[in-house]
């Protein structure tokens, strides 16, 4: 995780995935918690970015951040993450996206303020070098969903080589 924090262009994400951790989740071998931290992601969603990885070729890391599954390239910046039950996103701005990734729906505004205020966070760190994506996008045949959302996976990854 230093790595991680040493990369200056990591300070946006990490704040948003970062969460408490309970002295007793250091220690527990349970499979909902993942390097001490609980598993904060639907497993579809963690399979979902594995699979990504594996077929972007050794180009990313997947590890879990904070509990969530999170793709990081070579240079140790952070190109996509997953949380909850729906929400995927990738370092790349919503015009470097393919618009039939973008995610669009509206979700429910969350009641509590806490969850507001993670929801505010979202907003934030889309409105810039992330876009939220729709990781189960109908209207494609698997294998060519499966391959657009891999290229978009490549472009975050050279996108990042840059920074």
């Amino acid at each position: 995780m230093d790595a991680l924090r040493a990369c200056e262009a990591n300070d946006a994400v990490l704040a948003y995935l970062e969460h408490e951790q309970l002295p007793s989740w250091r220690t527990s071998d349970s499979p909902w918690i993942k390097d001490g931290y609980v598993l904060e992601t639907h497993p579809d969603l963690c399979e979902f970015l594995a699979s990504i990885d594996d077929r972007a070729g050794a180009k990313t890391t997947f590890r879990y951040l904070y509990g969530k599954p999170a793709l990081i390239a070579k240079n140790d910046v952070v190109v996509a993450f997953a949380q909850g039950t729906h929400i995927v996103c990738l370092r790349l701005p919503r015009d470097g996206c393919d618009a039939e990734f973008i995610y669009t729906r509206e979700d429910p505004v969350p009641n509590h303020p806490l969850l507001q205020a993670k929801r505010r966070e979202l907003e934030r760190l889309v409105a810039g070098d992330w876009t939220r994506i729709d990781p189960w996008r109908t209207g494609f045949e698997r294998e060519e969903r499966d391959a657009r959302l891999t290229a978009l996976l490549e472009r975050a990854v050279s996108r990042a080589r840059a920074s």
